[in-house]
């Protein structure tokens, strides 16, 4: 089981609950320059995020389920999610999603970092992204937090937006 809380100098990150529907539709579900490059598309009601919040929850009770909701320390509020999304041969791959209200001003750096080193300390021996190749600021964050560029692939970019997107994908190797 995840740990429940990671502390960063600005943030809490811990466990998302049924009553963070709101906040997250609010935040950043429902906001199409969010999920712009994400694999989803923006959440038409409240509805939609407490049925993925009802997943997340039987998620949570997986101890390969390593979930994050990112909140300002100094307010509380719940302003983004990162999470491993997928395991690859074993190795972890992370996701994330910010309220753009929070965009450039390194709290998703600082909020991946604490989860990077969380993983780690997990016995994990690389960690794995990947990254929409029109998503600058996502790649600003990848190059910030140390990754290295491995390839670029083209693919489907999911079920729920079934069209070619070119990703860069990167590894984090533990030192």
């Amino acid at each position: 089981m995840q740990k429940d809380v990671l502390i960063t100098d600005r943030l809490i990150l811990r466990k998302v609950t049924m009553y963070d529907a709101q906040e997250m539709f609010d935040n950043w579900a429902s906001d199409s320059e969010v999920t712009k490059y994400l694999t989803w598309t923006p959440h038409q009601s409240i509805d939609t995020v407490r049925m993925i919040l009802d997943d997340w929850m039987v998620d949570y009770e997986d101890e390969k389920t390593i979930r994050y909701g990112i909140t300002i320390k100094e307010t509380g509020e719940l302003i983004g999610a990162i999470d491993v999304v997928d395991y690859i041969d074993g190795v972890p791959e992370i996701g994330y999603s910010l309220s753009r209200k929070y965009w450039n001003k390194g709290y998703m750096t600082e909020a991946a970092k604490a989860v990077i080193d969380y993983i780690f300390s997990l016995g994990y021996k690389e960690i794995f992204i990947e990254a929409d190749i029109r998503n600058g600021a996502s790649l600003r964050v990848i190059e910030k937090l140390g990754f290295k560029y491995l390839h670029d692939e083209e693919k489907m970019c999911s079920k729920i937006k079934p069209y070619l997107i070119t990703v860069k994908w990167f590894k984090l190797a533990k030192d």
